[in-house]
């Protein structure tokens, strides 16, 4: 049985134009989220792409070592990790795209609340939990990780960042799909569907 996704009341604008964009990533720093791959990621587009940037909110054992990884790829004007917030839906409000670069998840909670923001979304199709929020080409991407993780998400993300129009569409379609699955509403529907067959079948 899912659980609900309270529907977010402003969504995020993925086109139009503006001075600068922002990839966004919301997960605690640790090496189920894989953040250093992402990091990577953006490093192989960031030259190409210079009015975007990554922001990766969250806190966790490997701050350091994610600290260090951006200095080491001289992106500490274009990469922030800000710790966590208790305003987080003005983060989804404010990119353009969300990244998960988890290598396995029990829910995907960050990327459906992405979702309903109206945020096109990209993450990893071996990652349990993201495969079964994103309909790849539909909602989002889903990246075959194959034998280069990092150079997959890099094409990944440089298709949706030099594509204003897909990343509205992906957007639009994504928040349709959880406020039709995931809302409070279907997912109160399907429980008492279930119950009310427990109770005919005992």
């Amino acid at each position: 049985m899912p659980n609900p996704v309270e529907a977010a009341a402003n969504v995020a604008n993925g086109g139009g134009e503006k001075e600068g964009f922002t990839l966004l990533s919301v997960g605690r720093l640790d090496e189920q989220k894989d953040h250093a791959t992402l990091i990577r990621a953006f490093a192989q587009i960031a030259q190409e792409f210079p009015q975007w940037h990554l922001k990766i909110v969250g806190e966790g054992p490997l701050r350091k070592q994610l600290e260090g990884l951006v200095e080491a790829l001289d992106l500490q004007t274009r990469v922030t990790i800000p710790g966590v917030t208790s305003a987080i839906s003005a983060e989804y409000e404010a990119a353009e795209i969300f990244a998960i670069s988890s290598r396995y998840e029990a829910f995907g909670l960050v990327t459906a609340e992405a979702m309903s923001h109206g945020l096109p979304v990209v993450g990893f199709a071996d990652c349990p939990g993201t495969n079964e929020l994103i309909q790849a080409g539909r909602t989002g991407l889903l990246v075959e990780p194959g034998a280069d993780r990092v150079g997959s998400l890099a094409s990944a993300l440089c298709s949706l960042v030099a594509d204003p129009a897909l990343r509205q569409c992906l957007g639009v379609a994504g928040r349709d799909a959880i406020d039709n699955k995931f809302s409070a509403k279907y997912v109160c529907d399907q429980w008492e569907s279930l119950l009310r067959s427990m109770i005919r079948q005992g």
